[in-house]
């Protein structure tokens, strides 16, 4: 019974934090990122660092690297929801194609990376990023309630909802306080496209040879930050919260994404965490 699991939703996990951070292990399924789940997540993160004995100063750099890899999530469960609709959409739009046969389809490219990196291309990447921010951009109005939306704004909200809903996509997230470090993994239900993992990795390799000159800051100049989706500010700022912890991050954060999902993993030393100087 020792090790018999509980769920606890929402504010639950505020009401019972004391109980929950003498655990080493957690684990988070979000659908999005609202302002009540960033506070909860922001509760158990400070109640980590106080129990391993972190320096207070490093709180910002370990949880808004977490923020951003939340967020980046988000984006891409949209983003991949948004591109299967358009694929479908360009699959059933002649008319030749029947719903039921264009959804076979629509399998078949998302299981094959050649084919859904070449349908990325055909989709128009532009639109879909435009489409995602604009979700983001109206949801944050719409959370904030300093904004009236528009009867259309409110429709299109309800529109992505439902199509959000279809699809079902999660997030996940584990934190495990392990003996020498605090390792954080998240996972969200859509793949990273092969064009846009590679244009990350050569994203973070430029970030890394300024790092290694001690001027890392440098690549958020608008001559070294890739603007594209998938590829800049938020990773950009992950990779710098570990540079300021005097961590590697090429060694401490890393992304694996599969044919459905991608993965995040986030490992800070305790002796980063509590020895940290400035």
């Amino acid at each position: 019974m020792g090790n018999e699991k509980i769920k606890y939703k929402g504010t639950e996990i505020i009401e019972n934090l004391d109980q929950l951070i003498q655990k080493d292990y957690f684990h988070f399924e979000l659908k999005g990122l609202t302002k009540s789940t960033r506070d909860i997540v922001n509760e158990v993160v400070q109640g980590i660092l106080n129990r391993v004995g972190a320096n207070p100063l490093t709180s910002f750099h370990l949880f808004s690297g977490l923020m951003e890899a939340l967020l980046n999530a988000v984006k891409a469960n949209t983003r991949f929801v948004i591109f299967q609709d358009e694929l479908l959409n360009k699959l059933t739009s002649q008319g030749q194609t029947p719903e039921e046969e264009a959804e076979e389809l629509l399998d078949i490219i998302l299981e094959t990376e050649p084919l859904r990196d070449a349908m990325q291309r055909y989709i128009v990447p532009d639109k879909i990023k435009k489409v995602v921010q604009k979700i983001l951009t109206l949801s944050d109005k719409r959370r904030s309630k300093k904004h009236n939306l528009s009867i259309d704004e409110k429709d299109f909200l309800v529109i992505v909802r439902e199509k959000v809903k279809k699809y079902d996509l999660k997030i996940s997230m584990k934190i495990e306080i392990r003996p020498n470090s605090v390792y954080i993994r998240i996972r969200n239900d859509s793949p990273i496209m092969g064009m846009d993992l590679s244009r990350i990795r050569k994203s973070r390799e430029r970030h890394a040879e300024l790092a290694k000159q001690g001027n890392s800051a440098d690549f958020f100049r608008p001559d070294f930050l890739d603007e594209k989706e998938s590829a800049g500010f938020g990773i950009a700022m992950i990779d710098e919260g570990f540079y300021n912890l005097g961590l590697d991050p090429l060694e401490c954060f890393d992304i694996q994404t599969s044919k459905k999902t991608t993965t995040v993993y986030l490992n800070y030393p305790l002796e980063a965490l509590q020895k940290m100087e400035f």
